[in-house]
């Protein structure tokens, strides 16, 4: 039978101020009791089961998309009942990380771009332009060589489209292109970042006018546009309670800080909805972004949604449904499903493999535009909607007259209903995930907790032995053999302490080089296992005037040459850079604690012999002296975790890189592996400073002041015998009646 938390943290904090208010009894057995490694007072406790519950308030949903997918419909969809809300963004370079969740006013923080992001943009804006002139130059001088070897005349070069042409081959949506976007419209507004500050908040009366307010942010033509990197936006709205939803920018980011905080972001959801066009379904755009989502540690519930369906219900598929517009949409998600289990075949992505088994419930199939249908009662003066309408009665007349069928079936396109049906899904997997967290701490707690009062009550059995066989005289006699005897003691203690301690600083960095090394040495590994060649056949222009006649007449002029280029399996180097991070954040702390744990079992059996062989037996009571050496030593041993950075979002990546691209990834590998190296020495260099700050305390001392105050406390209850037993009684009545 499970325990309610309440009750044991009520039961724990009685524990706890019962031992705070009886210190008087307890010797240094019973107070090491209670610090048996990871067992939380009332207190921590308390902090991390309220941490666990405000963690299950909240439900994260991501969205992700290619340009133009239809996310905006989506969450206008899932939260404002399909209908548009949000400020659109100029271009999908301009479109902003947005955070959207509950609030009691309306209001928003908008977080700009730094400096130093800006002039990363103006370097990549200037590569553009570089990139741009050597295009043009070289079509240039493409030209002018056909003109000289060809024997016909040549059409002079349109100067004008010289440049259209050098864009489209650079990308026009690449991250270069997005960099010169927006620095032009940085110039354009004539604001200096230098006087934006980090962020603004945004309060507002309404909804209305909140998204008044944010145009000048995020809209289209808004002045300071181009310098928003984030913003969260809080609305009341009850749909929004108990959800958080991230919106986030495209592939291509020219902004490394927020590709940064978006994969970050994308990594805290519970879930994620894919949102992809259903006449373009799962584009390699789509799986760069899907990318973001593959951490083992990151969204694990992810949501494929094939927008825009209504498209795709005319032509081959009506045909196919025979003018049945349910079956037509039956078709359509099972073709789309298998689409994208081909598409998903051989991923090395683990998240995304699982979703690929579950894809007849994962695979959404909507139509935005409906929403817009609905809100209007089917009868919408937007262009787009009416020509949607008009052609779903065109294809699916029966379907689409009488105005309730048309509401219904409208309905059933938009699929909000399942949409909110996956929500509620993850809402109710993550609530249940964080009650098992809770029941599973507690249940570890009260074992813990049960083992301490039994181990309490034990002693207290012991030390109601002890005062109850006690005389006063031999207790004052002892006292005095071991005031005496404690010059010798604490030099034979701190002896000790220092020969085990010089060991400790001479083997445990050396030690922990050895971890670092090892994991060094692996992402090596997987780099070169992961890294390959591959071959590919091309066709090239050959040379000469025979050749150029050939091409120009349609007969040949061609020739086929062999290219080979690296490639790289990103997934097997992922894994071990994330291993890495692990290794440093935790393992490296967890590898230092146990050797000084070791340190500490053998410094309380070397400190007791030692103390034993000086002082004599007569002076010390062994199970006294190794109880209060326990207490002492215990304090020593408390490292930090290693604060890592986190992994970059240029790392999250599992297809198949192939060309410049492999080198682009293989460096930005070395550059994590070697600020995860850093971190790892500068965490050896912590644990020397703790060991030397260790070495300077006089441990002899404290084991004397210990020892000699336990003998005083045992000799002042002895002659309050009565009263001490007693209260050792009530104490151990009132530690059995607990839980």
């Amino acid at each position: 039978m499970s325990t309610n938390p309440k009750d044991y943290l009520t039961s724990l904090n009685d524990f706890e101020k019962l031992i705070a208010k009886n210190d008087d009894i307890l010797d240094a057995s019973i107070r090491n009791q209670t610090r048996i490694e990871g067992f939380c007072s009332a207190k921590e406790a308390h902090t991390h089961l309220s941490a666990l519950q405000e963690e299950g308030r909240t439900l994260k949903i991501g969205v992700i998309g290619r340009v133009k997918a239809g996310k905006s419909s989506l969450i206008n969809a899932l939260l404002f009942d399909g209908k548009e809300v949000l400020p659109k963004a100029a271009t999908p370079m301009t479109a902003a990380l947005t955070s959207i969740g509950y609030s009691e006013k309306f209001c928003a923080e908008v977080h700009f771009f730094s400096q130093e992001d800006v002039e990363l943009l103006k370097h990549k804006a200037r590569e553009f332009e570089q990139e741009v002139s050597r295009l043009v130059q070289k079509y240039r001088d493409d030209h002018k060589a056909r003109v000289e070897q060809s024997k016909r005349p040549i059409p002079p070069l349109d100067e004008a489209l010289l440049e259209k042409k050098a864009i489209r081959e650079i990308g026009e949506d690449g991250v270069l292109a997005s960099a010169a976007d927006l620095i032009k419209r940085m110039q354009r507004s004539g604001v200096n970042v230098a006087d934006l500050g980090v962020s603004r908040v945004l309060e507002a009366e309404s909804h209305e006018e909140l998204i008044r307010e944010l145009n000048e942010y995020v809209g289209a033509s808004g002045r300071l546009m181009p310098f928003t990197r984030e913003m969260t936006i809080g609305i009341k709205n009850d749909a929004l309670k108990g959800i958080e939803v991230v919106d986030t920018p495209g592939v291509n980011d020219p902004v490394k800080s927020r590709e940064q905080r978006t994969y970050e972001r994308l990594k805290d959801c519970n879930a994620a909805f894919m949102v992809s066009p259903a006449g373009q379904f799962l584009s390699q755009q789509d799986f760069e972004l899907a990318d973001r989502l593959s951490s083992r540690e990151g969204t694990q519930e992810i949501y494929i949604v094939a927008s825009q369906a209504d498209t795709q219900l005319h032509g081959s598929i009506r045909k196919d449904a025979k003018g049945d517009f349910h079956q037509a949409l039956s078709k359509l998600h099972d073709t789309l499903v298998g689409q994208a289990y081909s598409a998903l075949s051989g991923l090395e992505n683990e998240v995304l493999t699982r979703i690929r088994s579950e894809l007849s419930e994962r695979l959404i199939v909507t139509s935005g535009i409906c929403e817009t249908l609905l809100n209007d009662s089917g009868q919408s003066e937007d262009i787009t909607a009416a020509h949607t309408l008009k052609l779903l009665k065109n294809s699916y007349g029966d379907y689409f007259t009488h105005h309730d069928d048309v509401m219904t079936n409208l309905r059933v396109l938009s699929a909000r209903e399942k949409l909110q049906a996956a929500v509620d899904k993850v809402k109710s997997k993550k609530s249940e995930i964080i009650n098992q967290q809770a029941r599973h701490f507690i249940e570890a707690q009260v074992s813990t907790l049960n083992k301490i009062k039994d181990q309490t009550l034990t002693a207290l059995a012991a030390r109601h032995k002890e005062v109850s066989n006690g005389d006063v005289a031999e207790l004052e006699k002892d006292l005095e053999r071991l005031k005496s005897a404690s010059a010798n003691g604490i030099v034979a203690a701190n002896n000790e302490f220092m020969d085990q301690a010089d060991e400790v600083k001479l083997k445990l960095p050396v030690e922990l080089e050895r971890v670092i090394q090892r994991a060094i040495d692996t992402v090596d590994e997987k780099s070169e296992t992961a890294s390959g060649q591959e071959s590919e056949t091309y066709q090239a222009e050959k040379s000469g005037f025979w050749a150029g006649l050939g091409r120009a007449t349609g007969l040949g002029g061609y020739e086929d040459r062999t290219r080979t280029y690296d490639t790289l399996r990103p997934l097997t180097v992922r894994r071990a850079l994330e291993g890495f991070a692990r290794l440093m954040h935790a393992g490296m702390k967890d590898c230092a604690t146990q050797s000084l744990l070791r340190w500490r079992s053998s410094l309380i059996s070397g400190i007791s012999r030692q103390l034993r062989e000086s002082m004599g037996d007569d002076c010390v009571d062994i199970n006294r002296l190794q109880a209060v050496c326990r207490a002492v030593v215990t304090k020593l041993v408390d490292l930090p975790l290693v604060d890592v950075p986190e992994l970059p979002a240029e790392l999250a990546k599992t297809r198949k890189l192939t060309g410049s691209d492999v080198d682009d990834y293989l460096e930005a590998a070395q550059a994590y592996a070697s600020s995860l190296e850093k971190r790892g020495f500068e965490f050896i260099s912590t644990v020397k400073e703790t060991v030397d700050a260790i070495t300077k305390r006089n441990i002899g001392e404290e084991l004397l002041a210990d020892l000699i105050k336990e003998a005083e406390s045992l000799q002042q209850m002895v002659e309050n015998k009565t009263l001490t037993l007693e209260k050792i009684s009530r104490l151990e009545a009132a530690i059995r009646k607990l839980l």
